[in-house]
């Protein structure tokens, strides 16, 4: 199913709204500078502050508290360990480790729209706009309220909400982790829930456990006046029967107390077509593993370390990882995030200028070919010129740290000018005519 719409903008219209936009990409032009500049700063801090700490780091041959490195940077390796028990309150079943997550996905409609834009004689542009709809599993609610075509409704919200347990109380060897620190441990792996637990089933849909223990699928058959309940929280009883876990409101009350959990080994399976408003609901859990750890021991726990500069330094990954290995990891991140803002410094000044000189492409519409050619001709100029203000920019910000680096940039800066320049005489030569003054009448 799709759904086609014309329209037609004029060429007044496109010329005011280009006019418009001039303001918006000055901004975006002049907003770059300072993010440029100020990404080199960052990069170079934290470079010394990463060269700084590998240089005063010291690697412990376990991750025992000893009060010689009070104070000191160290490195140590060891195995994340916890006692507490994280409970899925909507399941009812408990996992001992360090997360426990649930992860929702909804059936539901979904829009696709696909545009064509094509330039008429005198100036106005023609849009083709073409909206498509499919079914897909999505993580958050998909609004339809405003679909184009009618009867691609969606449910307003998730009965089923995401949720992540973390474990209040996780050591590694004599340290304590923070919740910081603790929120930081990854290598999650899905969960399969035990056979034994108890299926609850939430008021007014149907709740079936996948195959292999994967997860629940959960269809959606209830009322409008079900879809309105509250979800009751329940905790499987030995018994078989759910009970309902806290207090709830005495609304929530009454309509848990005709919901019973269904009895292991119930036949019921997932429907072999899915509707709109079925959920699926899978776990994942994070187990106690090792994770290597760079900070300063402070009593029995890890806090930054502090460089010269200001800059804090405190590292953690997965797994058994040497101190080098680590700031090494830790240097390329820099490099990438560094590389990546000048990428979006560049294209700020990119499309901030493309904004600037929209206006004379759109004059030049009035004949469609000739607005095509001077889009590209200022697409290039405003290439050409991001590139040149980024390369200055980066380089200015380096003579403050790094002068050798900052004036080999500059240099490349200034050769790009000169091949502008040239590239403009070499067009005037080519056509002497457009430079001859009008004689008089």
């Amino acid at each position: 199913m799709a759904v086609t719409e014309t329209t037609r903008t004029s060429w007044i219209t496109r010329l005011g709204d280009s006019f418009k936009g001039v303001l918006t990409g000055l901004a975006m032009f002049i907003g770059a500078f300072p993010l440029l500049f100020w990404n080199e700063g960052r990069a170079v801090a934290t470079a010394k502050a990463l060269a700084e700490g590998e240089n005063n780091v010291t690697s412990l041959q376990s991750a025992a508290v000893d009060q010689a490195n009070e104070g000191k940077l160290i490195h140590f390796t060891g195995k994340a360990e916890t006692q507490d028990v994280l409970t899925d309150s909507i399941f009812g079943f408990s996992f001992t480790g360090i997360r426990l997550e649930r992860s929702v996905e909804m059936y539901q409609w979904s829009e696709k729209t696909s545009t064509h834009k094509q330039k008429k004689l005198g100036g106005a542009e023609e849009t083709v706009t073409t909206y498509s709809y499919q079914k897909v599993w999505a993580s958050r609610v998909i609004d339809s309220s405003g679909f184009k075509e009618a009867g691609h409704d969606n449910p307003t919200q998730i009965l089923v909400p995401e949720k992540r347990f973390y474990a209040q109380n996780v050591t590694v060897g004599g340290f304590t982790l923070d919740e910081n620190q603790i929120k930081r441990i990854g290598q999650s792996e899905q969960y399969a829930i035990p056979a034994e637990v108890k299926d609850a089933t939430i008021p007014g849909m149907t709740v079936i456990r996948m195959p292999g223990n994967s997860g629940y699928y959960i269809t959606a058959a209830q009322t409008t006046a079900q879809a309105a309940a509250p979800i009751v929280p329940v905790v499987a009883g030995s018994n078989g029967v759910a009970a309902v876990a806290g207090a709830v409101t005495n609304a929530a009350a009454a309509v848990a107390s005709n919901v019973v959990a269904a009895v292991a080994g119930a036949t019921q399976t997932i429907p072999a077509q899915a509707k709109i408003g079925d959920i699926k609901v899978t776990f994942s859990v994070v187990r106690p593993h090792d994770i290597s750890i760079v900070g300063v021991q402070t009593g029995n726990k890890i806090t930054s370390y502090v460089a010269a500069n200001g800059k804090k330094v405190q590292l953690q990954n997965d797994g058994t990882h040497t101190a080098q290995e680590m700031f090494t990891s830790a240097k390329q991140s820099n490099k990438m995030l560094t590389w990546f803002l000048r990428f979006v410094g560049f294209m700020l000044m990119y499309m901030g200028l493309s904004a600037v000189f929209k206006p004379l492409s759109v004059i030049g519409d009035v004949i469609p070919f000739v607005g095509t050619i001077i889009g590209m001709g200022t697409g290039l100029v405003a290439g050409l010129i991001a590139a040149i203000c980024t390369l200055i920019t980066i380089a200015i910000a380096w003579l403050f740290y790094r002068p050798v680096i900052g004036i080999i940039l500059l240099i490349v800066a200034g050769a790009l000018i000169f091949l502008f320049i040239q590239k403009k005489k070499a067009a005037k030569a080519a056509n002497p005519e457009q430079n001859q003054p009008t004689a008089a009448a």
